[in-house]
């Protein structure tokens, strides 16, 4: 069995390293450009860092995540069944966008709403494993591997002031402690909505994208 996990983490290793340093190479280039001082239009200093580079970080999500599934469906490693990975990739896609909803847009003084719309991010990430386990486990490690070093920046731009999209908040939270900043602004962003984003959004579109691939033969590992 520790021989069948590990051939699986080193298989998961090998698809993911070349988009964990595509989008490594995008966030480096974001920081680099914005202390830099480079065109605005492009390298967007603002809280959230709107632009043309933000859209990459966003669509590089649902690329990668073809790319995993096209991968894992040509050696035999696609959903037991088609029909039910799209339907939890769509139930969770509705699950996503009703959990942002919740946490950022809903207008109601309920103190619990935030958390609640996270839980239910994470749900429609959760909910992608019982229909296509490789493949979720899969995202995740892309996300993580994504999201991890921004976190890491973060906490340094907001320790040193950089004055980057990395540590630039909202007036109205500008004189939040450090810690409070980092778990709103960081943490519960990167690690849990980014995360989700990315495993649902892949789901929907790798599924689709799968269903067109004639299987390779079944491995025996999981």
């Amino acid at each position: 069995m520790a021989e069948v996990n590990s051939g699986t983490r080193a298989s998961i290793s090998g698809l993911i390293v070349g988009p964990a340093l595509i989008t490594l190479a995008v966030t480096l280039l974001r920081l680099v450009g914005e202390l830099l001082h480079w065109p605005k239009t492009w390298f967007n200093p603002a809280p959230g860092g709107p632009g043309p580079m933000q859209f990459v970080m966003v669509v590089l999500a649902p690329i990668f995540g073809v790319y995993f599934a096209l991968r894992l469906a040509r050696i035999g490693e696609g959903p037991g069944s088609a029909t039910r990975a799209l339907g939890h990739a769509l139930l969770g896609a509705v699950l996503l966008v009703l959990g942002f909803y919740v946490s950022f847009l809903l207008g109601t003084r309920f103190t619990g709403k935030l958390g609640l719309g996270y839980l239910m991010m994470a749900a429609a990430a959760a909910l992608q494993f019982p229909a296509w386990l490789r493949f979720s486990k899969t995202q995740v490690a892309y996300a993580l591997s994504a999201r991890i070093p921004i976190v890491v920046i973060m906490f340094l731009a907001l320790r040193g002031h950089w004055g980057t999209h990395f540590d630039n908040v909202q007036a109205r939270y500008a004189q939040m402690s450090f810690w409070p900043t980092y778990l709103y602004f960081a943490l519960l962003p990167h690690l849990v909505l980014w995360v989700s984003y990315t495993v649902v959004s892949g789901a929907v579109v790798g599924t689709i994208a799968a269903a067109f691939v004639d299987r390779g033969p079944p491995q025996t590992t999981s």
